[in-house]
C-alpha cells in the first residue's frame, strides 16, 4: 500500500489536502519489525511518530509487565512525543512481524512550515482527541486538578 494511502486515514491527517498528504509521505521511512522487536524504549529521546501500516504494537509503561494498549494497522503511534519531546514514558514493542510508516520530526516540522494549513489540520485533529480523552477521564477524576 502506498504511504498516502494510509496516512490518508490516520485521525491526525484526515481532511487534509492531497498534495499536502504527498508532501508527508515524502518524508515517510518505511520499516519492517520481526515479533517481539521494540521500536522504541522508555526513556528514549523521541525523533519520531509512527503509523502502523500492518500489524500489532504493544505499549508497556515504565515498571510494569503487560501492555497498556495495542495499537494495530492504520493507527498512530508515538505522537504524543512530537507535542512534548521529553523523553518516552513508555516502550513500544510488535506483537507480530509489523511494518511501520516512520515520520521524522524534524522534516515532519518543515512539512508544517511550509504548509500552514496541513499543520493546522494535524494540530485541530490532535487536540480534538486529547478533548474526548480528558472529557472521558473526567467523571472518574476523585482529586483536584486544576
Amino acid at each position: 500500500m502506498e504511504p498516502r494511502d494510509v496516512l490518508k486515514n490516520i485521525y491526525l491527517f484526515r481532511d487534509a489536502d492531497p498534495e499536502d498528504l504527498a508532501a508527508v509521505a515524502a518524508i515517510v521511512q518505511r520499516k519492517a519489525y520481526m515479533v517481539a522487536e521494540y521500536v522504541f524504549q522508555v526513556g528514549d529521546t523521541p525523533d519520531a511518530l509512527f503509523v502502523v501500516e500492518s500489524g500489532t504494537v504493544d505499549l508497556i509503561l515504565k515498571d510494569k509487565e503487560l501492555p497498556v494498549g495495542s495499537v494495530a494497522s492504520g493507527q498512530a503511534l508515538g505522537e504524543l512525543a512530537f507535542f512534548d519531546r521529553r523523553e518516552r514514558v513508555a516502550a513500544a514493542y510488535t506483537r507480530e512481524s509489523t511494518y511501520l510508516l516512520r515520520l521524522p520530526f524534524a522534516e515532519l516540522d518543515q512539512v508544517f512550515a511550509e504548509r500552514p494549513n496541513l499543520a493546522l489540520t494535524f494540530y485541530r485533529h490532535a487536540c480534538v482527541l486529547a478533548a474526548r480523552h480528558l472529557r472521558a477521564l473526567l467523571p472518574d477524576i476523585s482529586r483536584r486538578y486544576f
